[in-house]
């Protein structure tokens, strides 16, 4: 799978929306995007690449936030369902969402585990100021590490309801995310490692990312498949490995 180097994100999403039947509109993905950049590390140590954020409507994204006041995170975007938003999975935070806002709880547990601490959940953290807190802190934190996590997708494969994209088209919204976008801008970043989260991800790009990446990737199950205490302790397990080897806590960033 052959990159093209010059293709910028809006152009690349462009080619995408006249290939693919997309399930939100592209000002969406751009918006996901900008959530992503606003936490990248200034040198990324350890990239963790999964599969997409969750499909957001062209409603859901002029929704209006409401945030604390003094909450340290970066707004560069409206609404869209990706654990960097701050409202994804907090309803008080933008309320009359024609769809639901579950959250991924699975996901704030993976990133708590990079560190071996506890998940800043609405279980741990009846209170929303204090589990607000606790998640920008982690954040915080982990992009100190040089710790960031991005998706294979550009575009949302799938949606709040559950619904997901065909095998096919999943596929080629990965590849040609790849070969438009990230087979230039990933590999620029020079992580010391990368895991992919979800072994169909890892399927798709995995020639792509021996050429990007030599004998510096791993892949790992997505956290919904790692169902059970003993896969899902495996799985945090290895997180938290490949974070203190390749990120640890004093290398700042």
């Amino acid at each position: 799978m052959k990159a093209v180097p010059s293709t910028n994100l809006t152009a690349a999403l462009r080619i995408l929306a006249g290939r693919l039947p997309l399930a939100e509109p592209p000002e969406a993905a751009l918006a996901a995007e900008a959530w992503r950049q606003a936490w990248r590390p200034k040198r990324v140590r350890l990239l963790l690449l999964a599969e997409s954020h969750m499909a957001t409507s062209a409603e859901e994204l002029d929704s209006p936030l409401r945030l604390p006041p003094g909450l340290a995170w970066p707004v560069p975007a409206g609404f869209v369902r990706h654990v960097y938003c701050p409202a994804y999975g907090e309803p008080a935070l933008v309320p009359h969402l024609p769809a639901g806002n579950a959250g991924t709880p699975q996901y704030w547990r993976l990133l708590a585990a990079l560190e071996g601490g506890a998940a800043p959940t609405r279980a741990a953290l009846p209170a929303l100021g204090a589990r607000l807190a606790a998640k920008a802190a982690l954040l915080h934190r982990l992009r100190a590490r040089g710790i960031w996590l991005t998706d294979a997708s550009l575009v949302a494969v799938a949606g709040p309801g559950g619904e997901r994209a065909g095998a096919a088209l999943h596929a080629a919204a990965i590849a040609e995310s790849w070969r438009l976008h990230h087979g230039a801008a990933l590999p620029a970043l020079d992580p010391a490692q990368v895991v992919v989260i979800g072994r169909a991800v890892a399927g798709v790009l995995r020639a792509a990312l021996d050429a990007a990446f030599p004998g510096r990737w791993q892949a790992v199950p997505q956290p919904m498949g790692a169902r059970g205490a003993a896969p899902a302790a495996a799985l945090h397990a290895t997180l938290a490995e490949a974070a203190r080897r390749h990120a640890p806590s004093a290398a700042g960033g």
